[in-house]
Formats: C-alpha cells, structure tokens, sequence
C-alpha cells in the first residue's frame, strides 16, 4: 500500500548518446533535449523572429552537450549535423513527409525520411587558403551560428559581405602575415570592397565547396510511374 511521503519526486533519468563531428577530435557525448527546452523552441517560432529562433536553437543544442565546447564556435555544417543528431534522438527519427508530385497537383506521396541517411557532403578540391597571386591571399576559416545570429535583418548581399569580412582569418603577402585580430572591421571591410572580381570568385569558392548536409530523395508517381528528386540542403531544410 503507496503511502503519502513527503519527499523529493524522482527525476527523469535521460539517456546520452556519442556522435563525431568532423572540427572535433573527441566524440560529442549528447542528451535529447527536454520539455522546457522544447517549449523555448516553440515560442520563438511562435515570435516569428529568425534571430529568435537561431538563439533558442543554439541555447537548445548547448545544454544538451556534455563536452566542454562551445556550440556557437562550431564551423556551422557541424553544428546543424550536431542539431540534427541531437533532433532526432528527442522527436523521432524519420520525419514523415507529404510530397507533390510535379505531374500532378493532386498526387501525394507519403515519404519517411530517415534522419540517420543524412550525412556531410563534402568537396576533394576543398581549401580554406586562397590564392590571388603567388604568396598573396588569405585563409579562411568557417562561418558558425553566430555568424549569422546578428543579421537576421539584413539582406542577402549584406549577410554575404559580413560573412566573408568575419571569415578571413589571416592575409598574407610575401613574408607578411596579418592576423584578423589584428585588423580593425574597418580595414577588413576596406580590404574586401577593394578586391577585384576575379578574387573575390576565388573566395565564393570556399563557400560553394566547404562541407554542408546535403541530402537526396527520389520518389515516384504511382499513377503515371514518372520520378522526381527533392534535395535538402542545410538542417532547416528538414523541418
């Protein structure tokens, strides 16, 4: 017979998974994110403030790593690959989709997208270090969630301008190296209106190529057996 005892109620004992991102050396260890934190989550969506929803989500993902790390310093495909984990092991693992069928309006497909196929792609030409010229150019490194938390009102040509001032990492020429703390915004800013096209190609080449999750699906009408592709590109794509 249960008893009425005045103590303290049993917590949730929440299970912890391990999975490798590829800027890190050890293995995340995570948790499922919880109630409160889903309700945080929800409520920004509910604000309909992209920057709301960027911090929800990063504050989400930081209390469910054990690791000493901080999730705002990720290169940005290993955070969202990270959410993603993190995502499935909380609400489901598929994610059941509805899709149209381009040959027919009215032709839905029921489609469940397994969150654990989705995987970094990645490009063999890859280089963060670009060269102008011989012994001129610069290293780049990753844009995070932070890069983009702060401009969410801003426009695409804007956000890619403060990118790319934010993601150089060093200039080099010659024997010199100038290091990104040691340039003012103004001077990197400067720097970057002055290149030429030609340079700046160069540079978009890093953001083309560097690592990102980029996953396909094909599906096929019944009816008149025609098959289509849908590409997610980047974890927002999925939800």
């Amino acid at each position: 017979m249960r008893t009425n005892v005045n103590r303290t109620l049993p917590l949730n004992e929440v299970p912890k998974y391990t999975y490798k991102l590829q800027s890190v050396k050890d293995p995340i260890t995570y948790r499922p994110f919880l109630v409160k934190e889903e309700k945080v989550m929800l409520m920004a969506i509910e604000s309909d403030k992209e920057e709301d929803m960027q911090q929800a989500i990063t504050d989400t993902v930081q209390a469910c790593v054990y690791n000493d790390i901080d999730v705002s310093k990720l290169p940005i495909y290993d955070f969202e690959m990270l959410y993603l984990q993190i995502r499935s092991k909380s609400v489901g693992e598929i994610i059941k989709l509805k899709l149209k069928c381009p040959d027919d309006d009215k032709e839905i497909i029921d489609y469940d997208l397994k969150l654990d196929d989705v995987k970094l792609s990645t490009d063999a030409n890859h280089k963060d270090t670009i060269e102008f010229s011989k012994g001129y150019g610069v290293v780049l490194d990753y844009p995070t969630i932070s890069s983009y938390n702060s401009k969410a009102d801003l426009t695409q040509v804007e956000v890619g301008f403060k990118l790319l001032n934010e993601s150089i990492k060093s200039i080099f020429k010659g024997d010199q190296i100038y290091d990104r703390n040691s340039v003012s915004d103004e001077e990197m800013e400067e720097f970057v209106n002055n290149l030429t096209q030609d340079q700046y190609k160069k540079l978009m080449v890093f953001y083309d190529t560097m690592p990102r999750i980029r996953h396909k699906i094909e599906y096929q009408n019944p009816k008149s057996g025609k098959k289509f592709s849908l590409v997610f590109n980047g974890a927002s794509d999925f939800f």
